[in-house]
């Protein structure tokens, strides 16, 4: 890609089989590749009968092979949700999932390739580690998970606490940990508890990022119209500065965090959502050389569309991924770019 360019692409539409292509999650393995999967929606609606499938690209974004599927609904558990991948310090590529939000005889599953996603493991069972006798519904993420520099996998949750005596599919009153590995995903645990305060509304869906000094930034989504952050050393414990984050506008919609770094340029997190309290749309990115205490100016990427929008990062090549739904998810747009574009358009 020539420096300071960028291209748009669609990515995925409505077919025969899904209407709605939703939840979706991306990242870049060790060798490069580009992986990209979603929850595919036979209707719009969450608890819709859906698989879920993984597409690879080996050439930045420019072509997709296959649809390789990873889980599919069933006539039991017709909802496989909130799709979430992370690849540990060994190359291992881990994903996870969800069956109807862990309720109702519903699991946690976990897969792993060894093989750069091109084949995986049978799903292993890992619902005891969330804790099932202490909350109602559960979810991953979504997007993607992040490694530490101590080596440990955290992967984002929320879950709806039985003590809150919520309906059992209901999605709040939620509070939001971390799924977290010490050992390469043989082990699973979940971490300490951010809750509910007076300004900040049944916190939910979150990602996370290693910040430059080593600890680690959340960005939360809560039921009001601006983020929500909170920093933790390892990930999973400890948090502080658990505040709202006035200056980053949101329709109560998923947003996400990466990490920039290639030795050259200034180490920087990403942020992309809708950037608006109106309504889902108005896609755009922001930049932070300050480990998230500050944000730059935004730079729109596209004015009208928008929904739950992710976020990839190839240092090595500078390549900087969005890619976001339309308000619906009847389609996914991939938004492809070099560092030196976004320093352009923030500027």
């Amino acid at each position: 890609m020539v420096s300071g360019m960028m291209r748009t692409q669609l990515l995925w539409s409505a077919d025969e089989r899904y209407s709605n292509h939703r939840i979706p999650g991306m990242i870049v393995t060790k060798q490069g590749t580009l992986l990209v999967y979603c929850e595919a929606r036979v209707t719009s609606e969450d608890w819709a009968l859906m698989d879920i499938f993984l597409q690879r690209s080996e050439d930045q974004g420019m072509s997709f092979g296959e649809k390789i599927y990873l889980a599919r609904g069933t006539e039991k558990h017709k909802t496989v949700n909130n799709p979430v991948m992370v690849e540990d310090r060994n190359g291992r590529i881990h994903f996870l999932y969800c069956e109807d939000y862990s309720i109702e005889e519903g699991r946690v599953l976990h897969r792993y390739s060894d093989d750069d996603g091109l084949s995986w493991s049978e799903a292993e069972d890992i619902t005891s580690a969330t804790r099932p006798q202490e909350r109602g519904a559960f979810a991953l993420g979504p997007g993607h998970g992040i490694l530490t520099p101590a080596g440990a996998l955290v992967i984002p949750i929320w879950m709806v606490p039985r003590r809150f005596e919520a309906k059992l599919h209901s999605h709040k009153p939620s509070v939001v940990s971390a799924l977290y590995s010490t050992d390469d995903g043989l082990t699973w645990q979940l971490g300490d508890v951010l809750g509910c305060t007076d300004c900040i509304i049944s916190p939910n869906e979150t990602e996370a990022v290693v910040t430059s000094r080593g600890d680690v930034y959340f960005s939360i989504r809560h039921m009001s119209m601006q983020r929500v952050r909170a920093y933790t050393p390892n990930g999973y414990s400890q948090f502080w500065d658990y505040a709202p984050e006035y200056s980053l506008p949101d329709p109560c919609c998923f947003g996400s965090v990466a990490a920039f770094s290639d030795g050259k340029n200034p180490y920087t997190l990403l942020f992309a959502n809708c950037a608006t309290k109106e309504s889902r749309s108005r896609v755009a990115i922001r930049a932070s050389f300050d480990d998230g205490k500050t944000w730059s100016s935004e730079m729109v990427l596209d004015e009208q569309r928008g929904g739950y929008v992710e976020l990839a990062v190839d240092s090595r090549q500078g390549l900087i991924y969005v890619l976001y739904e339309n308000a619906k998810g009847e389609s996914n747009h991939l938004v492809t770019m070099d560092y030196q574009a976004l320093l352009k358009g923030i500027r």
